[in-house]
């Protein structure tokens, strides 16, 4: 489950940074199993660097109401705040900032998902659904909102680490501070489980997949919205470039963690082995920056870009500081040169995205 500006790295800096630990990696973590390649086509005709409106406005996101004081006594660190409640299990920041992130990457998911939010049949605006959602790692809550909005009969349960959920909700909806990788204590089984974004955050698939399907009624549906590794279909993409560099790195400081990133093509055997029926998935791509030629992917890729633009040095601050000896001016370099990377229209970049969603057996 979610995500400000560094200045421009001085030359010296940038040297630094290329002496870092990440140039001379350690013992890389596994690399993950590769999709066909898509073929995108990239579009020749547009200039090499591309601009980015960083002006995101001045909405604040409330707290849920009614919450115990230690819950809101974040840690604060390197000038980012992280939730409070189970200090150090999720590794990227909590702050407006990155609540900011997570409402634009909600409005990526709904690009990415052809207006919808999600493809299990729950899901489906149409569907005359009055069950109940558990929607894990709600961040925001902006998909439990919009699911209760879209569904008034259905009763939703956001539940996240930590409480930046909005207080005027609507009355089918109501949020939860809890860690659904301990036990889990609902009353009532569920309809429908959405877990998106959350890889890195788990510490054990299996084990996960195996508490939803004993937590959903006869005939339930699970969904799982992931974003794999980046790849190019070209050599556009090459691994000293920062971008791949800070990924290598995001993936290294997880595993260091005991959360590694979820190997997306895998969720199809995962699914098997904890018992669901009826496996079916959904492909899509997340472009670096509107390098391809098709015009719906150039219009994901303007949102994917601001997502991770944004995100990048959240991503990396806790896991590179935390667990790999890095120091935030070190972060600070890498995260600046991977967002000028993010913008060079000259590196086909994207990021493979599954949506998988099965059912328990009747």
């Amino acid at each position: 489950m979610t995500e400000e500006k560094a200045a421009s790295p001085a030359p010296e800096a940038a040297t630094k940074a290329q002496s870092t630990p990440l140039a001379a990696a350690s013992s890389p973590t596994p690399e993950p199993a590769q999709p066909e390649p898509a073929h995108i086509q990239a579009d020749d005709e547009e200039p090499d660097e591309i601009d980015v409106d960083s002006s995101w406005g001045e909405d604040a996101v409330s707290s849920t109401a009614s919450i115990s004081s230690s819950i809101l006594d974040y840690r604060k660190e390197n000038g980012r705040t992280y939730h409070a409640y189970r200090d150090g299990k999720y590794l990227i920041p909590n702050d407006e900032q990155e609540s900011e992130r997570l409402d634009f990457q909600h409005h990526l998911w709904y690009l990415t998902l052809d207006g919808r939010l999600g493809f299990a049949p729950p899901a489906h605006p149409e569907a005359k659904f009055t069950g109940r959602v558990l929607d894990v790692g709600t961040g925001t809550g902006i998909w439990a909102i919009d699911f209760g909005d879209e569904h008034p009969d259905a009763h939703v349960i956001g539940v996240d680490l930590s409480p930046i959920q909005p207080s005027f909700i609507p009355p089918n909806v109501n949020f939860q501070i809890d860690d659904l990788e301990d036990e889990w204590t609902f009353s009532q089984p569920f309809d429908y489980i959405h877990v998106r974004a959350m890889s890195g955050s788990i510490k054990n698939w299996s084990a996960f997949l195996e508490r939803c399907i004993e937590n959903l009624k006869p005939g339930g549906w699970l969904e799982v919205q992931e974003p794999g590794r980046p790849i190019a279909d070209d050599d556009t993409f090459p691994p000293d470039c920062a971008l791949a560099k800070a990924t290598a790195l995001f993936a290294e400081g997880l595993a260091a963690a005991g959360s590694p990133l979820l190997d997306v093509f895998t969720l199809k055997d995962l699914f098997n082995e904890a018992g669901f029926v009826s496996y079916d998935e959904k492909r899509a791509y997340w472009p670096s920056n509107p390098w391809p030629k098709d015009k719906k992917l150039k219009e994901i890729a303007l949102w994917s870009n601001t997502n991770l633009s944004a995100g990048v040095e959240g991503f990396l601050m806790a896991v590179a500081t935390r667990f790999l000896g890095w120091s935030l001016p070190e972060v600070t370099v890498l995260s600046a040169q991977a967002r000028a990377d993010l913008n060079d229209r000259r590196i086909h970049a994207y990021w493979p995205v599954i949506s998988a969603f099965a059912q328990k057996p009747e």
